[in-house]
């Protein structure tokens, strides 16, 4: 197992995250950082896999140029000894019902005679659907352990799913360095685990292309099995009443990966002091502690550029303040500096007690922001989106501005609609 490296986090600078991943003489794995659903009640599957060879990526349905290189059967103590987790022994794998798995690894050529781009696709059965759902929860668990970075699906794959992303450099044989970005993407269909990674140089990096591939192999899996198993996420009692009337910890005020377009993925997430939150800003600083400032914390998603019109960049951030009418006064602050910088009012998005979007357009770097500034109850939050210049999103600043009020209304249970 190659070990996570820890990288500073900087709110304003988003950086690589640790990384959790192997590579193995059966091929390249790697584990999803994201929140699986406690298990519930699970119902009997209509149709259960049996074999696992049949429901891995077959060399149609990859990219041209590849051979392939690892094409095995995996037993108990092989997949032990391949995801090298200290949670996953043969022994947990038998409780857990392992009945058998499949890898079929790719690579392709590259002129600078190193090994550049790899694919593995792996499919591990066992029992039944509780079982596959508790391994996939000790993936997760692993891969938080070491700090791995989710990555956006867009929507979930199979019955529960997960990606994330991470970055590496690999010597080639002239000596030169090459940077790479490994995506992984983890998915449950029914009784069968299944993991689709692909490393690729950094430049190459298309997130979009991985999770093709996994809709690709769960199409498989469905064409023997159609109706997987779901697990069922907890229901909220009726009559739940609200927690209080102000928030109390900014962490999950903040947009997660589940909010964000696909392929985006986690490039920072901290708490941040009020100087972070104020960019640096001295006087700004000075009157958020003077308003009250208690905490804040920011998430930063990234994905690389060539995705068109699609944004590059999101920040998300939240301070809170002793209470509501602090909140009020940041607003105001935050939005009259933003004016003085050259931003252009888009007018409010509708999210939360007051709010405003503003574009800023910088030519220099060929990109153009939208900053969504909105305030709930003692929550400010800022929510900065870069996209390629002139073609920014309204509908995708307002739907981000909505997901992220949505957390704030759920955290002091106003289960009712936006005002």
């Amino acid at each position: 197992m190659v070990p996570g490296v820890g990288l500073d986090l900087d709110y304003r600078h988003p950086v690589g995250m640790p990384r959790l991943f192997q590579i193995a003489n059966v091929g390249l794995v790697v584990l999803a950082a994201a929140c699986v659903p406690a298990a519930a009640s699970i119902a009997t599957a209509p149709a259960r896999l049996e074999t696992a060879n049949g429901l891995v990526l077959r060399l149609d349905d990859v990219k041209s140029g590849a051979t392939v290189t690892v094409d095995t059967a995996l037993t108990a103590a092989d997949t032990a000894e391949l995801l090298a987790i200290a949670d996953i022994t043969t022994d947990v794998l038998a409780r857990n019902g392992f009945a058998n798995a499949y890898v079929r690894a790719f690579a392709w050529k590259d002129p600078s005679l190193a090994v550049t781009r790899v694919l593995a696709s792996t499919t591990y059965l066992f029992a039944d659907a509780a079982g596959a759902h508790r391994t996939l929860s000790l993936f997760t668990d692993a891969a938080d352990a070491a700090g791995a970075g989710p990555m956006a699906l867009g929507t979930a794959i199979g019955d529960e799913s997960a990606a994330f992303q991470v970055d590496s450099d690999l010597t080639d044989s002239f000596g030169a360095s090459i940077s790479q970005t490994t995506t992984g993407v983890v998915f449950r269909h029914a009784n069968a685990l299944s993991l689709v990674s692909y490393r690729v140089a950094s430049a190459d990096d298309d997130p979009r292309y991985v999770i093709a591939l996994a809709r690709t192999q769960l199409a498989l899996q469905k064409a023997v099995a159609p109706a997987g198993v779901g697990i069922s996420a907890p229901v909220l009692p009726a009559g739940v009443q609200p927690f209080g009337t102000v928030h109390t910890l900014a962490t999950g005020l903040v947009l997660t990966v589940a909010d964000v377009p696909a392929g985006m993925r986690v490039r920072n997430a901290a708490p941040m002091s009020v100087e972070d939150f104020t960019s640096g800003d001295a006087a700004m600083a000075a009157m958020f502690v003077e308003h009250g400032f208690v905490s804040a914390y920011g998430r930063v998603f990234t994905r690389n550029s060539q995705f068109g019109k699609d944004p590059r960049m999101i920040r998300s951030g939240t301070a809170l303040l002793a209470d509501g009418a602090g909140a009020h006064k940041a607003f105001q602050d935050f939005d009259r500096l933003a004016t003085a910088l050259g931003a252009h009012s888009l007018g409010t998005v509708g999210a939360g007690d007051e709010s405003v979007a503003l574009r800023l357009d910088n030519y220099a770097v060929d990109a153009s922001y939208v900053e969504v500034i909105f305030r709930h109850r003692n929550a400010l939050s800022v929510i900065e989106i870069e996209f390629p210049a002139r073609m920014v999103s309204r509908s995708l600043s307002l739907d981000l501005a909505n997901r992220q009020v949505t957390h704030q209304l759920a955290d002091i249970g106003m289960l009712k609609p936006f005002h």
